[in-house]
């Protein structure tokens, strides 16, 4: 047997919203646009909107009204099922759902809470699969990755959030960073020997040599 052939195929996500072609400051904060994720609205919107055009879909395909009993049923179904749907799908029904143990977004509790711990464990194989598959990009990828760290950053370290903010609204362009360029920033962040709060970069290419030029 075909080692793809192992997993059932994993459905795609993020695919129906349009992204922007380069990195523009914020109307509202004046960061780089998605950097604000969890302050900002326009940030927020920016990234959610990516998970929320599949979502919505899905409602109107399913005739189910937002916010109503009928969405929280489904979302709790989806998450039982969660290689089975999109990404997308699948963090956005967590986000309607509440822990039992800590009350928070299910997967986004304190790190101490088993449940949340479990739950936000149990998504990455389906990255792995999917990416194998090519049916999830690298990019895509690390924009879940950093929609969790954005959205629950009493989870992570500071510099770690720090970190992914900085990189948001260039991955929203589709753009990804090599492992030598992640490495890299991490360390400027976790040193501060850079200040990445408001550089607006159209590629992680750029920041690197800027930086580079700098320090």
């Amino acid at each position: 047997m075909n080692v793809k052939e192992h997993f059932s195929k994993r459905p795609s996500g993020g695919r129906l919203y349009l992204r922007p072609k380069s990195v523009e400051k914020c109307k509202t904060c004046g960061a780089p646009t998605g950097r604000n994720y969890i302050s900002c609205k326009e940030c927020y919107y920016a990234l959610e909107n990516i998970w929320l055009r599949d979502w919505n879909l899905l409602m109107n395909k399913k005739n189910i009204i937002r916010g109503s009993n009928e969405e929280k049923l489904l979302a709790k179904i989806l998450f039982k099922e969660i290689d089975s749907n999109p990404w997308t799908i699948v963090d956005t029904a967590m986000t309607i759902i509440r822990c039992n143990t800590c009350g928070s977004e299910i997967g986004g509790g304190p790190d101490e809470c088993q449940e949340c711990s479990t739950a936000f464990g149990n998504l990455w194989a389906y990255d792995v699969e999917a990416m194998y598959q090519c049916q999830m990009t690298g990019n895509e990828h690390a924009l879940r990755v950093g929609r969790w760290i954005l959205r629950y950053p009493l989870r992570q370290k500071n510099s770690i959030v720090e970190s992914w903010k900085f990189s948001i609204p260039i991955l929203l362009t589709g753009k990804t960073p090599t492992n030598k360029q992640g490495q890299f920033f991490k360390k400027i962040i976790d040193g501060n020997k850079f200040d990445l709060s408001n550089k607006a970069y159209n590629s992680f290419e750029e920041a690197y040599a800027d930086i580079l030029n700098q320090i």
